[in-house]
């Protein structure tokens, strides 16, 4: 289904980290046209080649054949490359390896979900779902996207999911998967009970009437981002955090080190928002220039790309005697790329241990929840005391 023909709830799934965080959100959003666009679109495609490879695994075969063909959607031309197909493949492997677990499980595939006892404009489509009746429920959400790692750790689009398929389904626990294939450990997944889905209904029904609500508040965050909120070009939230944390410094200090550690922090924490925020606004003003608006003092020039051979062929003839092999480069592909070339299965768990070394580079920051072990600092009057 085209993405311009599909309905869209009022609080979707696919929105709901966004109006769970920032209840203001579904009213600043409600007039907002969000057309697709290519990186959409592509999505799309790829799900839709998941979809059919889930409904018949013969299809393998002509998903081979596929490679290199464009098609249309959304009215750009997607193309479907080996990325893509090794993708999907990869995805639809990780569904069928944990259906073989699950004995007597039913498979569904772009099932509706509905949360009408909850409230009446609580709909979503979800990629893919096995039920084991009366004991068990998965629900599979595929990301074809390179951005930002998506965890299914209590992720609140799925557990959305998970919640509606319990209330139609006698089961007693589940387990949400996300499959991200393209970005480093992306297949993650978070199980609960029929308890815990009790607990998120009972904060959903208080988050969806607080979203409802025509005195809403707007709070900007890294959901901002990460829900591409349509909003966020004219946030007055987002400004007064951008204005707060960044304009008043320059007007009360230009030295870093005279900042708060309390405000070096909300500094840390809202970088990435702000700085998402500042590439949309500069997004924004190219378009209103292009369409002949004059913003004092900037202007519109033509960006050029790094030079390229007209015709490579012309340059062999030309200069292969003189240079030889000097015109050429031969690279070892990356131990990512490798993976995929030789398939991980072949390989095995100890590959990457045995043959690669990740080199140090320094440090940096990073929230408290994400990966990695934090590096055991010593203050210099710790070593004076020893």
């Amino acid at each position: 289904m085209k993405h311009e023909k599909r309905k869209h709830a009022k609080l979707s799934a696919s929105s709901c980290e966004r109006w769970w965080n920032c209840p203001g959100s579904v009213e600043a959003c409600k007039n907002i046209p969000n057309p697709p666009n290519a990186y959409m679109a592509e999505g799309t495609v790829a799900h839709g080649l998941a979809e059919q490879l889930l409904k018949d695994l013969d299809f393998a075969y002509k998903l081979e054949e596929m490679i290199g063909t464009v098609v249309m959607q959304e009215g750009f031309e997607i193309e479907i490359t080996e990325d893509m197909v090794d993708a999907v493949k990869e995805y639809v492997h990780y569904v069928l390896n944990v259906k073989d677990e699950l004995s007597g499980s039913v498979l569904y595939l772009e099932q509706r979900i509905e949360l009408t006892e909850v409230d009446a404009d609580m709909f979503g489509t979800s990629d893919c779902i096995l039920v084991v009746p009366f004991q068990t429920i998965h629900i599979f959400d595929f990301k074809y996207g390179q951005g930002k790692r998506v965890s299914a750790w209590e992720n609140k689009q799925l557990l959305y999911y998970a919640l509606g398929v319990m209330m139609q389904e006698d089961c007693t626990t589940f387990t949400v998967h996300i499959c991200q294939p393209r970005v480093e450990d992306g297949f993650t997944s978070f199980s609960g009970t029929s308890d815990d889905i009790h607990v998120f209904e009972k904060e959903l029904r208080m988050k969806a009437a607080e979203a409802l609500s025509p005195t809403a508040p707007r709070i900007p965050g890294e959901w901002c981002k990460n829900t591409f909120c349509p909003a966020r070009v004219g946030c007055s939230a987002l400004s007064g955090i951008t204005r707060d944390l960044v304009a008043k410094d320059f007007v009360e200090t230009t030295d870093v080190r005279l900042l708060s550690l309390d405000h070096i922090q909300k500094v840390l924490k809202y970088e990435e928002v702000i700085k998402d925020w500042m590439a949309k606004v500069r997004d924004h003003a190219k378009e209103l220039m292009l369409q002949g608006e004059v913003i004092p003092g900037y202007k519109i020039v033509a960006a050029q790309g790094n030079a390229k051979w007209i015709d490579e062929q012309v340059i062999v003839a030309e200069f292969e005697d003189e240079f030889g092999d000097k015109l050429y480069t031969k690279k070892l592909v990356s131990p990512a790329q490798f993976e995929k070339l030789a398939g991980k299965k072949r390989l095995g768990e100890t590959f990457r241990e045995e043959y690669t070394v990740r080199p140090d580079n320094g440090f940096k920051i990073v929230e408290e929840e994400s990966k990695g072990e934090p590096v055991k600092i010593k203050k210099p009057q710790e070593d004076f005391n020893e």
